[in-house]
């Protein structure tokens, strides 16, 4: 199951719970991760943050209710989870722009619709292929993303370049968690065999274009977009999440082999890496990403 899966189902747990109370970490559990890679990830793929999203949604539904029955403000505000109709009417006029005893025999309609990020970043596969490999999807080409990076070579190169780069983001203020920021890596350059100990790896984080960097060891890029198989990978119940990444590899190497199409070597394959500790030394799962195009 892949991250955008996993906080699917996070929103699909919040939809049949709009009418009772939701703590924000069973909806984090829901997506398999973290509560601090929960917020990061929930915002940078659906636009809001979870908490504006449930707020979003209790309004829409209560806006129907109120517009198109008899019902009393205060048993629609309870309804939907909010202590007092005060409150309720507070968080009303925010999100609709009217108190709702105005907005009832108003002509202004207030909708936000349930989103659905599988429609939004995944493309339609092959049914057969689909169901033969039901942990690989399709991305939608992906946009351009700007990101600072550091590149480790060496023993452990991974550990390495995770230290650094948390270096970097502690001294600079940068709180990946609070600015809903996505961190890559890959190897750079690929060890050639199993045996080899030294070899390079990169760690990628988003930025904006008005980040100031200063150290010398981070350095600037931008990630071009493409199309992209994804696979993710949970390491929950592995003893060796080396061991894990490396069957899911295969698995993504016979996919290549019975599918339509393979490995574009034009654009940078990478791991997204999710529910961090607070300073960036575990994680329990990533994502693969592999560019392709067509045989």
């Amino acid at each position: 199951m892949n991250y955008i899966e996993r906080i699917q189902k996070s929103i699909d747990f919040i939809e049949v719970n709009l009418q009772n109370k939701i703590v924000i970490s069973d909806a984090a559990n829901k997506a398999f991760m973290s509560l601090s890679s929960f917020y990061r990830l929930f915002f940078a793929l659906v636009g809001f943050t979870v908490k504006e999203y449930i707020r979003l949604r209790r309004i829409s539904l209560a806006a129907n209710e109120i517009k198109g029955t008899y019902c009393r403000v205060l048993d629609v505000a309870i309804k939907y989870d909010f202590t007092s109709s005060d409150s309720f009417s507070r968080a009303f006029k925010r999100c609709a722009g009217e108190l709702p005893s105005v907005y009832k025999h108003s002509e202004k309609y207030f909708n936000f619709e349930r989103i659905n990020i599988m429609d939004i970043y995944l493309e339609i596969q092959d049914q057969e292929m689909l169901r033969k490999y039901p942990n690989i999807k399709l991305m939608k080409k992906t946009k351009d993303v700007k990101v600072a990076y550091y590149c480790y070579y060496g023993e452990n190169p991974e550990q390495n370049a995770f230290k650094v780069m948390n270096e970097w983001l502690v001294t600079t203020g940068i709180n990946p968690t609070k600015q809903r920021l996505r961190i890559f890596g890959y190897n750079n350059p690929s060890p050639t065999s199993s045996e080899q100990k030294e070899y390079g790896y990169e760690v990628c984080v988003t930025i904006d274009d008005n980040t100031v960097i200063s150290d010398k060891r981070i350095k600037t890029k931008t990630l071009k977009g493409a199309l992209y198989a994804i696979l993710g990978i949970k390491f929950k119940d592995s003893k060796d999440p080396g061991m894990e990444i490396l069957k899911n590899w295969q698995i993504l190497n016979e996919w290549f082999k019975e599918g339509k199409y393979e490995y574009d070597k034009n654009f940078q394959w990478f791991e997204e890496h999710l529910s961090f500790n607070d300073d960036l030394t575990e994680f329990k799962g990533m994502d693969i990403y592999v560019p392709i195009k067509d045989k």
